[in-house]
């Protein structure tokens, strides 16, 4: 990656870039984000018009956390990962993470390839102490993705939030702490 990408706040991995979103990354953004089966699993509510399509791109342009997920191979964004406040821990330096990813790029590895870059920004570029991440109960996916990615299982927090659909979910959660990371970063995904 070049010195503007590393400016930008990019990262790069082998088969992905994330990086800020584009006003041409619209189409692309609705691929997942118009999808219930992605955005239903995130909690999110899936954009059901081009208003609420709108409205969420625009706001994952403006959140300086916020990056597209995009295939090198293709130059196009296939989902979205996000550093976002941490609101179960309070006065500590940390963040959480939240992600969604088109349903025709599951089951590819891209997930824990994205998470990995964001955990070694997280520990490295912005100096958190814990990163944590949580998914909601039956959401086997994710909890391969984040099992796999090294985050310790924390707890389940029982009926935890209330969806857009009504249905009331239990949230698992899981954390990295700083020592963990720095005890071992290669097992993060760190280069060293």
């Amino acid at each position: 990656m070049g010195l503007l990408g590393k400016l930008l706040g990019e990262m790069e991995t082998s088969r992905l870039v994330l990086r800020r979103w584009r006003d041409a990354d619209y189409e692309d953004f609705l691929s997942f984000a118009a999808d219930p089966a992605v955005m239903l699993s995130s909690g999110a509510r899936p954009a059901r018009t081009q208003e609420e399509g709108e409205t969420a791109f625009r706001r994952a342009m403006w959140d300086s956390g916020c990056y597209a997920i995009v295939l090198k191979e293709t130059g196009r964004p296939i989902g979205k990962i996000k550093f976002q406040k941490d609101l179960r821990r309070y006065q500590v330096n940390s963040l959480s993470i939240g992600y969604e990813l088109a349903r025709e790029y599951w089951g590819n590895g891209y997930m824990p390839e994205a998470l990995r870059a964001m955990i070694v920004c997280a520990f490295q570029r912005k100096n958190v102490e814990v990163l944590a991440i949580s998914h909601f109960a039956g959401n086997d996916r994710s909890r391969r993705v984040i099992e796999k990615c090294g985050f310790r299982y924390e707890g389940t927090i029982v009926q935890a939030y209330r969806r857009c659909d009504g249905k009331v979910m239990d949230d698992v959660c899981y954390s990295i702490l700083r020592e963990e990371y720095e005890a071992d970063p290669q097992r993060f995904g760190a280069h060293t």
